[in-house]
C-alpha cells in the first residue's frame, strides 16, 4: 500500500506531504476527526481518491484524500478513544466499574491535562450517557480525589492534571494546597491531609509552613466570605489536634475572630455544614462564657433556616431552652420574629417550639412577617413560610385550633386580602380553613345572613391591602416607569451587548439579562400588589377603637410623656412625623385596642419593650367644610 501512495506522489497526483500522512492511514489505523469524533480506517481507494473511514454512527464514510489528510488525526492503540472505537461497550463499562482508571487514561491520552470543559466534551454523551453524565461524575469525583496522581479543580478554569508518579502523597497534598486558588480547595485538602497524615514521615516539621500560612490567608478570605475564611480555621484546628510538637498559638484564634466580628455571627454561621456549625457554637460558648446563650440566640435572625435548627438543639442540648423560649414569646407579642424562625417555630410546633406556638400571637405575626417580605425590595423572593404553609395542609388547622370564631374570621379576611398568597394558593388555603372552621364559610362564599352580618366584630378590618390614594399614586407611577422606560432601555443594552461578542464571556450581556430579570420581578410584584390594594383617604376609619387611619395618643409608663403615632396604609411610613403601616410591628400590637387599654409596643432595642397606655383616639380624615 505504501507503494501506491509512492506510485501517486512520482505521478503527482498527491502532493508530497499529502502522501506522507495517508501513509499512515493505512486501514485498521485508528483516527480522530474535529467534528465526527473518532474513528478507524476500512479501506482505501487511492486511485479512485477516496479513503473509507467507519465512525461511530456513520460508518464507511468516504473521504477525498487530500481532505483526509488534512482533517485526520492519527490515534495510537493507548489512546482512550482508540480503545473506545475498538471496544466501545467495554470502554462504557470500564468509566463505570473504575473511573480512577478511566480517568487516568483519558488524561494521559490528552498530555495529562484537560480544562473541565474539555474533559465533558470528549466524554459526555460518548462514553458516558448524557442523562447519566452528572451523577456519575458527582460520584466519580470522590473517587478521584482520593487518589493523590490527580489534582481535581474546584473551578472550570482550571485544569483537570494527572501527575508523574514519582510525586510522593504528602508532597502532593502539600502542593495541591499551595495551588489551590479557592478557599474552600484549601479546606478540602486540608481535611485530605487529616485523613492521610500516615502519608507523612514528620507532619509537624513537614506541615509546620503550611499551617502557619493560614493566618494571613484567613484575613484576606474574610473580607470576601466569613463564613469559609471561620471554616478554614476550623479545619486548620482539627489538623492541629492531630499533630505533636507543632505550635502555632501566635496565629489567628477563631474564638478571638467571633469577638472581635459578633455583628457578623449569623452571616458566618449561614451556609456552613451542622459539623462545621457546631464547632462555632462550641467556640462562642468558649469566648463568651456566661453570656454565650444570649449571643447565639441573638444571631438566629439571619443565619438561615438550618442554622436556626441547629441553634436550638444546642440550645436545648446546654440547658438553655427556657431563654429560648422567653425570647420566642417576646418576639411574637411585638411582632418582631422574622419568617424564618416563625417557619421553624411552625416545623417543631409538637416539639422544641410547642409553647411558642400556643401563644396567641403567632398567626398575625406570620401574615405580618410575610407581607414584610413580600413588600421589601431587597430580599430574595423565596420564603419558606410562606410554602410551608401552602405545602404542610394541617399547619393552618393548627394554628386556628384554640381561636375563637372572631379571631378565625380576622384570619380569613389576612388571607383573602394578603398580597403575599395568589390564585390557586390562596384558593388552596382558604379552602383548608373553611373545611376546619364553617364558620367562615359566608366570607368565603360571599353569602350571609342580616343577624351574621351585625354580628361581625367592628375590629376586622375590610378585605384587601389598606392604602393610601398617594401611596398607591407612587406605585402606579413607579410601575409605568418601569414598563415605559426602564424595560425599554434594558432591551437595547441587551441588544448593544449582543454585539460585543461570544455571549459566554460577554459581561455587559450578563449584567443587562441580570438587570432584565430584577426588572420584569420587580413589574409583576407591582402589579399583584396594585391589584389587590384598595386605596382610601381613610374617611371611614372607625375611631372607637385603634384602626386604620387613626391617630393615638398614649402615655408611657416610665417617663409619663404623652406621643403620638398615626396608623395609616400598608405603604405609608414616615417615622419623623410618626406616621406607621398597620401592618408593622408597632400598627399591628395596637390594633383594636380601645382607649384605657394599657399594652407592650415593641422599641427599637431589639426583644425590648415598653409599657403604654391608650389616652385618645381620633380619626385622620378632617372633612373639608
Amino acid at each position: 500500500m505504501q507503494e501506491q501512495v509512492q506510485t501517486l506522489v512520482d505521478a503527482g497526483r498527491l502532493e508530497n506531504d499529502i502522501g506522507e500522512k495517508i501513509s499512515l492511514l493505512e486501514p485498521g489505523v485508528f483516527c480522530l476527526h474535529k467534528s465526527w469524533g473518532p474513528g478507524v480506517i476500512k479501506e482505501w481507494d487511492l486511485f479512485g481518491d477516496k479513503i473509507a473511514i467507519d465512525f461511530e454512527g456513520k460508518p464507511g464514510h468516504s473521504m477525498k484524500l487530500q481532505f483526509a489528510a488534512n482533517s485526520l488525526e492519527v490515534l495510537n492503540s493507548d489512546h482512550i478513544f482508540a480503545k473506545f472505537v475498538g471496544d466501545p461497550e467495554g470502554t462504557k463499562q470500564l468509566a463505570i466499574d473504575d473511573p480512577v482508571t478511566f480517568a487516568a487514561e483519558v488524561l494521559s491520552s490528552f498530555g495529562g491535562s484537560l480544562f473541565l470543559d474539555h474533559w465533558e466534551d470528549r466524554v459526555k454523551g460518548r462514553i458516558v450517557p448524557e442523562a447519566k453524565y452528572k451523577s456519575w461524575w458527582e460520584s466519580s469525583k470522590k473517587k478521584i480525589r482520593a487518589d493523590r496522581r490527580f489534582v481535581l479543580p474546584s473551578k472550570r478554569n482550571l485544569p483537570f492534571e494527572l501527575r508523574g508518579e514519582d510525586v510522593s502523597p504528602a508532597d502532593a497534598l502539600i502542593s495541591d494546597f499551595s495551588e489551590a486558588k479557592d478557599v474552600k480547595a484549601k479546606i478540602l485538602i486540608l481535611e485530605s491531609v487529616s485523613k492521610d497524615l500516615s502519608a507523612f514521615e514528620d507532619p509537624a516539621s513537614q506541615l509546620e509552613e503550611m499551617l502557619k500560612s493560614i493566618s494571613p490567608l484567613f484575613i484576606v478570605a474574610f473580607r470576601r466570605s466569613s463564613s469559609a475564611a471561620v471554616e478554614l480555621l476550623i479545619a486548620r484546628d482539627d489538623l492541629l489536634a492531630k499533630i505533636n510538637g507543632l505550635d502555632t498559638s501566635d496565629g489567628t484564634q477563631l474564638t478571638d475572630v467571633l469577638k472581635e466580628n459578633n455583628a457578623k455571627l449569623s452571616e458566618i454561621i449561614r451556609g456552613m455544614g451542622v459539623g462545621r456549625q457546631r464547632q462555632v457554637y462550641d467556640a462562642v460558648k468558649e469566648a463568651w462564657e456566661e453570656n454565650w446563650s444570649k449571643e447565639l440566640i441573638g444571631c438566629m435572625e439571619g443565619s438561615g433556616a438550618r442554622a436556626i435548627g441547629e441553634i436550638t438543639k444546642y440550645l436545648a442540648d446546654n440547658n438553655k431552652d427556657g431563654e429560648l423560649a422567653e425570647h420566642l414569646t417576646t418576639g411574637l407579642s411585638q411582632r418582631s420574629l422574622g419568617f424564618e424562625v416563625l417557619a421553624w417555630i411552625c416545623k417543631e410546633r409538637k416539639g422544641l417550639s410547642a409553647q411558642s406556638f400556643a401563644h396567641k400571637g403567632i398567626s398575625a405575626s406570620i401574615i405580618g412577617a410575610l407581607e414584610r417580605d413580600h413588600l421589601d425590595e431587597s430580599t430574595p423572593k423565596t420564603n419558606r413560610l410562606h410554602d410551608l404553609l401552602i405545602d404542610d395542609a394541617d399547619l393552618i388547622p393548627d394554628l386556628l385550633a384554640d381561636s375563637d370564631d372572631v379571631e378565625i374570621r380576622h384570619f380569613t379576611r389576612r388571607i383573602q386580602s394578603t398580597p403575599v398568597f395568589e390564585g390557586l394558593n390562596k384558593n388552596s388555603l382558604l379552602a383548608r380553613i373553611v373545611k376546619r372552621f364553617p364558620v367562615v364559610e359566608d366570607l368565603i362564599t360571599g353569602e350571609k345572613s342580616g343577624s351574621d352580618a351585625k354580628s361581625e366584630s367592628d375590629s376586622e378590618q375590610p378585605s384587601g391591602l389598606i392604602v393610601s390614594w398617594d401611596s398607591l399614586k407612587d406605585r402606579q407611577e413607579k410601575l409605568e416607569d418601569i414598563i415605559n422606560k426602564q424595560i425599554p432601555e434594558n432591551s437595547k443594552e441587551i441588544g448593544i451587548a449582543r454585539e460585543y461578542g461570544d455571549l459566554k464571556e460577554n459581561f455587559e450581556f450578563k449584567a443587562a439579562k441580570q438587570q432584565q430579570a430584577v426588572l420584569m420581578r420587580q413589574k409583576a410584584e407591582l402589579e399583584a400588589e396594585i391589584s389587590t390594594a384598595r386605596g382610601t383617604d381613610f374617611s371611614d376609619a372607625n375611631a372607637s377603637i385603634v384602626s386604620v387611619g387613626t391617630v393615638v395618643i398614649f402615655e408611657d409608663a416610665d417617663s409619663g410623656n404623652d406621643e403620638t403615632v398615626t396608623v395609616l396604609g400598608a405603604w405609608d411610613t414616615d417615622t419623623e412625623k410618626g406616621i406607621v403601616s398597620y401592618l408593622s410591628g408597632l400598627g399591628s400590637a395596637m390594633l383594636g385596642k380601645e382607649v384605657g387599654d394599657k399594652l407592650d409596643l415593641p422599641t427599637e432595642n431589639e426583644g425590648q419593650t415598653r409599657s403604654v397606655t391608650i389616652k385618645e383616639i381620633k380619626a385622620y380624615f378632617t372633612p373639608v367644610s
